[in-house]
């Protein structure tokens, strides 16, 4: 019994029909079945046998797998157990989970089309703050109205203060778990949730954000494997190790779009009287940064006596302690981005903050840490991978002058943490 013939929309091709053609390909009994899906066997008699008329969604995924069906063969069984309940209207667990946007998103047209116009993983990374949630979450609403079985946020809490990355075994759990799939029916280790998971969605037009993401390895797990979904994916690191994955590294706002975003998040009753040169120098000592633009915007807002003039001059004494609104901090993100580095990692980054001048090559970096320019290169590479180093031309490096701030700020030559609440 080939495909092709299981899909004629014939009397004979109903889910028994389907269900035992399969099986006897696999060359196994209804008992060899039963076990290798984890089922009873009457299950799987009563389906073949027409007595089950609406069995449960996690079962047909238990058999698929366990007889190595391909994603279209998914598709057709899938079809062929919903049956006249599809018909019907009877509910599907549809999962909403996107988030509300941000109140006020500006710019990046090119990143939007581009997150569009991908076929299945998009990956977005680029340094705290500079708007990568934002970014994934706008163009997941825009993208929404293509997905009509889902759209799912998990958040992977790779850089959140106190809490551990989330384990790739428990976002499975929670994503199965919003299709309904009960609790006792999800597989113990990862690679049987992995399984599953790919099963669910195989036959499904499904949206996934994962925000967040630690590292690959937290992402891989995760991976759809049916054409019809898609994936997007935020990280402060590039994840260059995901095969076929598109990704999109965000840089700062151009001053035009950042002076935007400032006047729309502050209100126009506050900047209407503002020279604009003041707004373009305001959005600078910001770094162009969307979350400490945004934070300046707020401050400002919400002190009706101040004027923009006076939120300059604070931002040109104490740039730090002014980027802070709340639980909101330009710092507090850069922490937590330091938090995860490694000691040695740490350590040069420290050290690379007595560098004197706006930018420093390799040979000056390897004299800093007195070490081989072959070890400060690979150093480097590892900072700019997350973000903490700009390299505005080959061999040539640089802070962003939000970082500089952070990282002159913290203990330098030293191998000792750096004291703070991480």
């Amino acid at each position: 019994m080939t495909v092709e013939l299981m899909r004629c929309p014939d009397d004979d091709l109903s889910l028994g029909t389907l269900l035992r053609g399969w099986r006897e390909r696999a060359l196994l009994t209804q008992e060899q079945l039963a076990q290798r899906a984890d089922l009873n066997v009457r299950t799987v008699r009563r389906l073949e046998n027409r007595g089950l008329q609406q069995p449960r969604t996690t079962s047909i995924l238990l058999l698929a797998e366990a007889l190595g069906l391909d994603g279209e063969e998914r598709a057709v069984l899938a079809a062929a157990a919903r049956g006249p309940s599809a018909e019907r209207g009877d509910p599907v667990a549809v999962p909403r989970q996107l988030p509300a946007g941000a109140a006020v998103f500006v710019g990046r047209e090119h990143e939007r089309t581009a997150l569009e116009d991908t076929a299945t993983v998009a990956a977005i990374d680029g340094m705290a703050g500079v708007g990568k949630t934002a970014l994934a979450v706008h163009a997941a609403h825009r993208l929404a109205p293509r997905f009509p079985d889902g759209q799912l946020f998990v958040n992977l809490h790779g850089h959140t203060r106190g809490m551990t990355p989330v384990d790739p075994g428990d976002a499975l759990a929670r994503v199965l778990r919003a299709f309904d799939v009960p609790g006792e029916r999800i597989p113990e280790h990862v690679d049987d949730r992995a399984a599953l998971y790919r099963g669910v969605v195989a036959d499904r037009r499904v949206l996934i954000v994962l925000d967040d993401a630690a590292d690959e390895d937290q992402v891989r797990p995760l991976l759809p494997a049916g054409r019809g979904c898609r994936l997007i994916v935020t990280s402060r690191r590039r994840l260059i190790g995901l095969d076929g994955t598109r990704t999109l590294s965000l840089d700062v706002l151009p001053a035009r779009e950042a002076v935007a975003l400032f006047t729309r998040t502050a209100g126009p009753e506050q900047v209407m009287d503002a020279p604009a040169g003041v707004l373009v120098e305001i959005v600078e000592r910001c770094g162009r940064l969307p979350l400490a633009v945004r934070i300046a915007a707020v401050r400002l807002r919400a002190r009706p006596a101040w004027s923009v003039g006076h939120l300059l001059a604070r931002l040109t004494d104490d740039r730090p302690a002014e980027l802070t609104a709340g639980r909101h901090s330009v710092t507090a993100a850069l922490d937590l981005s330091y938090q995860r580095l490694s000691e040695d990692q740490r350590r040069v980054y420290r050290l690379l903050g007595s560098i004197v001048g706006a930018e420093f090559g390799v040979d000056e970096a390897a004299a800093v840490q007195g070490t081989t320019v072959v070890r400060a290169s690979r150093l480097l590479d590892q900072l700019l991978d997350v973000h903490l180093l700009q390299e505005p031309a080959p061999g040539r490096f640089r802070f962003h002058a939000l970082v500089r701030d952070h990282v002159r700020a913290l203990p330098h030559g030293t191998w000792g943490e750096v004291a703070g609440p991480f």
